[in-house]
């Protein structure tokens, strides 16, 4: 899990420039400036902006660890749910590949339960690959997979 601690460095890490998404007056405070940025490209999804559907997908899928990343992270997570049509195939897949996994971990992150709550949004050919090959041992997983299984999209 790399590091992202500033605006800086998730672009170095998403290799592009956020400014489209730097709005409001300047922040000194590197993870508040961060964070709000983050708000913005939310809101991006919310409003079919594809940069920031790409870059949402790929913070939750390649998983940074940032300062407020688990409540960015489930953010972004709502976001898609809402605007689960403006997602490619190949990051429908992505998507559900990183929930499995974490569903898969000793202990379940608390955002694993909005990825699921996405996922489910997704055709079920999609999923069943992944959720088949799940061994979860932790309660909340055990649960969370289940309700994937039971309740479908």
């Amino acid at each position: 899990m790399m590091p992202v601690a500033s605006l800086e460095e998730l672009e170095e890490f998403l290799g592009e420039k956020l400014d489209q998404f730097e709005r409001g007056p300047p922040m000194v405070h590197q993870g508040l400036r961060l964070s709000h940025v983050c708000k913005q490209v939310q809101l991006g999804i919310l409003s079919n902006n594809a940069s920031a559907v790409r870059i949402a997908c790929r913070v939750i899928t390649e998983d940074p660890s940032m300062p407020f990343g688990k409540c960015i992270k489930s953010d972004f997570a709502r976001a898609l749910r809402q605007r689960v049509h403006l997602l490619s195939r190949m990051q429908r897949r992505d998507l559900a590949a990183k929930t499995c996994a974490l569903l898969a971990l000793e202990f379940c992150p608390r955002e694993t339960e909005d990825y699921c709550k996405l996922i489910k949004k997704f055709v079920p050919s999609e999923l069943l690959p992944w959720i088949a090959e799940v061994r979860a041992s932790d309660e909340k997983s055990r649960s969370l997979l289940e309700r994937l299984i039971s309740e479908g999209p």
